[in-house]
């Protein structure tokens, strides 16, 4: 498990690169072209919209995988440490059943969408929409890597909160 979460860790990265570099650049284009060429693009707001869908997905997912989102700590640091352990495998089970619900709604929908598409630049929504179900498969698979070596051994450090 711990080498398809580095696996999925890796593309999440090049995608977000990728993902930061297209907006700045299709932003930065649009401005020139409406205030310097007076010729708007109409494609690149939604352009950038759909990048920033996927990006605050896949970044939500990596942010998972480095425990760097916001937790609140005071009760778990108040157990012992195989409280803590305890505790902390409770709340992976959570948000891994959680997650697998929303995966499984998220890819229900996207396997039932009609074939609409998008407004300017005539895509199918499927392409933008997708980015809830990978960015939720992403982020569940870095979290059971995180829960199974939880379950192996016992946190070294109490500030281990999800």
């Amino acid at each position: 498990m711990k080498t398809l979460s580095n696996w999925v860790e890796r593309i999440e990265k090049v995608a977000a690169i990728i993902l930061m570099a297209a907006i700045t650049l299709v932003l930065f284009t649009a401005v020139v072209y409406r205030y310097f060429l007076n010729a708007p693009l109409f494609w690149a707001n939604e352009a950038s919209i759909f990048m920033m869908t996927w990006l605050t997905f896949l970044g939500g997912s990596l942010g998972l995988k480095y425990k760097s989102q916001a937790s609140i700590t005071f009760l778990v640091e108040r157990f012992s440490d195989s409280g803590k352990r305890i505790l902390l495998i409770i709340t992976h089970i959570i948000i891994l059943a959680t997650l697998a619900l929303l995966m499984y709604l998220s890819y229900e929908w996207i396997l039932n969408l009609s074939p609409q598409k998008s407004s300017s630049m005539r895509i199918p929504m499927w392409i933008p929409y997708l980015s809830v179900p990978v960015g939720l498969t992403f982020a569940f698979i870095h979290l059971l890597d995180y829960m199974i070596d939880l379950i192996k051994q016992t946190p070294k450090s109490s500030g281990d909160a999800l």
